[in-house]
């Protein structure tokens, strides 16, 4: 853990209890305010409960007078009777719907029963109907049964108040129920009523009707009590039976004397209207509660979450200031620390930088570290001074280090130069040799000679691409990718292995052919030695819009995930760093090559999941004229038949009868003075004449040339120049009397 995390953890148990204990008044304001709202989504609910109220007083009005009635009078109201049903219906989708959108966990699960109380009922009221459409219930039975539905209905509102922590808001809901459940005693007396006046005068309908009266004065008691202690202003307050003058109150008084005088002083329409007038005059009052529900209930949210908002805001405060603090602490603290990190830090990514630039031959170090502001004597202080001296002392350590590992790196180019000369050298004996040699037996040993050459030679150039110098080697003219191919394979020395399928042959650029023939033979040279000896190894062209590709499949063992990542990493591998040390050299050689000519190589599994593939991709602009030719796919193995590797003098001949020249004009590449040099040009083969017909075997006859007992000794000619066999530099094609010296024979006068 760093200073500053420590400095943090320091503060951070009291932060924490602060934090926590914010945090859980915040959530409690969160709650409330969850609350509050839920609150008010309930009221919208409970109006819609009072909706209910009303359409079932309407529906059991009706279905009392369908009930008592008979005949045509009958059919007329089962019309009526269904309208009135299907008001019902959508009031109690209404509720329902209400009583779903309200997320009744955050309320007392009392209100979640008295929901479900309710649900109940609707069930309870479809019995109910059920039993009136078979006619199975009397009046007073139907009446008994819509009056329980109602009055279950018409007091949810005071089961929901008394779960409401807000008691203003509870007491409020409590008067607006008991009103309303005066209205619905009213309507009780209203539809009994009726139906007495109309002729059901029964003992037990009239001694119903007498009990009404005693019990809606109980609740109208209770009403204007509940009412009149919320103290809401003179405006609201619960209106009285009125007496005197042929009022409803009158009429209600001779009823409870006997259903004679009831039914002497008043007709069943007289006493509908007149209780539909008392009725009304209640509808202000539960205007004016409703209303004052709804103040109370947005006032009790806004107040939730003013308190919510003001102590999140005073525990993010809190919070902030105490991690502003400490961090302020720490970075007084941290700041020294982290210069010195930087210089370390900065030391780890240039002395690799210095390794390098010391390897490549060349180059000089070039590299300085700036030292460490040191702004106090305390143990930081004192700490950045000493960083500072093992900068220098790493810096000298580095710098001698670098300077060992550049001069031997030197030290193997000027190897690798002078074996380059010395191969080429012998590679030209090797030719002159071929040139005027007959016999088979013989002129075969010469061509394993020549191969074995060739492959050191490629040796040698491998040590000159891993040092960073270019191998110097190049051909004046374009050649087929074909020939390019066959080059790598001579080079090889498992070359008769090598089947080759070339659907695409586009000319290559001279100056960048034998570099792709070098890179082509290192993968060649993998895909034999690691593979059965007896499988052989499938080379195969194609070409797209942007690259030429040549595919190398083996049919070896294949190789892990892990091992084919690694193998990429090697080629995709720059830093001379990174190969110290290493084993194989040949991927490592392969990347070089590939990052001068632009070129992509990538390792994979074969098409069937054994063997191993190389896919190289060459940017077209390496060729010549390739929008001519067709674009193609790369061929798998045995889809063709494949063309048989060539002779080893034959894959030789397209490299030895092909003059050497630096590509660039005006550019020369070899020591001055050297043979090629301008100083000292070389002279061209004449074929012609060094040729007499053909063998019997096929192969040219070569001319008979008498011995030169003058000629020089093969060495004698190049002594002089192995001193500069460091510098960049290859011999050209040497002229025909040279060739024909080191063989000991004489040249004709032409």
């Amino acid at each position: 853990m760093g200073i500053r995390g420590k400095v943090l953890a320091a503060l951070s148990v009291p932060v924490l209890v602060l934090f926590a204990l914010a945090g859980t008044i915040s959530m409690q304001s969160i709650e409330d305010v969850r609350v509050a709202r839920t609150v008010t989504e309930l009221l919208g609910a409970l109006d819609k409960a009072r909706d209910l109220t009303r359409a079932l007083q309407a529906e059991r009005s009706a279905t009392l007078s369908f009930v008592t009635a008979e005949g045509a009078e009958r059919l007329d109201l089962r019309s009526e009777l269904s309208t009135v049903r299907a008001s019902t219906d959508a009031a109690i989708g209404a509720a329902n719907r209400a009583a779903n959108g309200i997320d009744l966990d955050q309320l007392d699960p009392v209100v979640n029963r008295a929901v479900t109380g309710l649900q109940d009922q609707m069930s309870a009221l479809d019995d109910l109907r059920r039993a009136v459409d078979a006619d199975r219930l009397s009046m007073r039975n139907a009446y008994v049964g819509y009056v329980q539905v109602a009055e279950r209905v018409t007091g949810f509102p005071a089961v929901v108040a008394e779960s409401l922590d807000d008691r203003r808001l509870a007491t409020i809901i409590a008067a607006q129920t008991d009103v309303m459940l005066l209205v619905e005693d009213f309507r009780q007396e209203q539809v009994l009523g009726r139906e007495i006046l109309e002729g059901e005068r029964g003992v037990a309908e009239v001694n119903l009707l007498g009990n009404l009266f005693p019990s809606t004065n109980v609740q109208q008691e209770a009403a204007t009590l509940g009412v009149a202690q919320l103290e809401l202003g003179e405006r609201v307050v619960v209106p009285q039976i009125p007496l005197g003058g042929g009022t409803y109150g009158d009429i209600r008084l001779m009823a409870q004397s006997g259903a004679s005088n009831f039914a002497t002083f008043t007709t069943p329409e007289k006493w509908v209207e007149l209780a539909n007038e008392h009725i009304t005059t209640y509808d202000p009052v539960l205007n004016e509660l409703r209303a004052a529900a709804v103040v109370r209930a947005k006032a009790t949210a806004d107040a939730a979450l003013r308190t919510a908002a003001l102590t999140i805001t005073l525990t993010l405060l809190a919070v902030t200031v105490s991690v502003v603090v400490a961090l302020a602490i720490a970075r007084r603290i941290v700041e020294p620390v982290r210069r010195l990190t930087a210089a370390a830090a900065s030391v780890r990514d240039q002395l690799p930088k210095l390794v390098e630039q010391v390897a490549v031959p060349g180059q000089g170090p070039d590299l300085t570290l700036a030292r460490i502001p040191v702004d106090s004597q305390d143990e930081i202080g004192r700490l950045a001074e000493t960083f500072n001296q093992v900068n220098e002392t790493t810096i000298e350590v580095a710098q001698e280090q670098a300077a060992l590992r550049a001069s031997i790196a030197e030290m193997f180019v000027n190897v690798a130069r002078r074996d380059q000369v010395l191969l080429n050298r012998q590679l030209s004996f090797i030719d002159a040799l071929e040139r005027s040699e007959e016999d088979p037996a013989t002129l075969a040993d010469l061509f394993r000679l020549d191969h074995l050459a060739t492959r050191m030679r490629r040796n040698a150039e491998s040590l000159l691409v891993l040092a960073g110098i270019d191998t110097g080697r190049r051909l004046r003219e374009p050649i087929p990718l074909s020939d390019v191919i066959r080059t790598a394979s001579s080079e090889i020395e498992h070359y008769e292995r090598v089947q080759l399928d070339l659907p695409v042959d586009p000319l290559m650029l001279g100056h960048v052919a034998l570099p792709t023939a070098h890179l082509l033979a290192e993968l060649l040279e993998n895909a034999t030695v690691f593979s059965d000896p007896g499988t052989p190894v499938h080379v195969s062209t194609g070409l797209d819009d942007t690259h030429a590709i040549i595919t190398v499949l083996d049919q070896g063992l294949g190789m892990t995930a892990a091992e084919l990542a690694e193998a990429n990493d090697k080629i995709r591998t720059t830093s001379a760093s990174d190969v110290v040390g290493a084993q194989r050299l040949g991927l490592f050689v392969v990347g070089r090559i590939a990052g001068r000519l632009g070129a992509r190589v990538e390792l994979g599994l074969g098409p069937d999941g054994t063997g191993t593939l190389a896919t190289i991709r060459i940017p077209v602009v390496l060729f010549v004229d390739t929008a001519s030719l067709p674009q193609t796919a790369p061929l798998q193995a045995a889809v063709h038949q494949p063309e048989s590797f060539a002779l080893p003098e034959e894959a030789a001949a397209v490299v030895h009868d092909t003059a050497f020249a630096p590509l660039p004009d005006g550019v020369q590449d070899v020591a001055p003075g050297s043979l090629g040099s301008v100083e000292n040009p070389a002279e061209e083969v004449d074929l012609a004449a060094l040729t007499d017909g053909q063998t019997g075997l096929g192969l040219p006859r070569r001319r008979s040339r008498g011995a030169d007992a003058e000629a020089p000794a093969p060495s004698a000619s190049y002594r002089e120049q192995d001193d500069a066999a460091a510098a960049p530099s290859i011999p050209l094609a040497p002229a025909p009397e040279a060739l024909a010296g080191a063989a000991g024979v004489p040249v004709e006068e032409t």
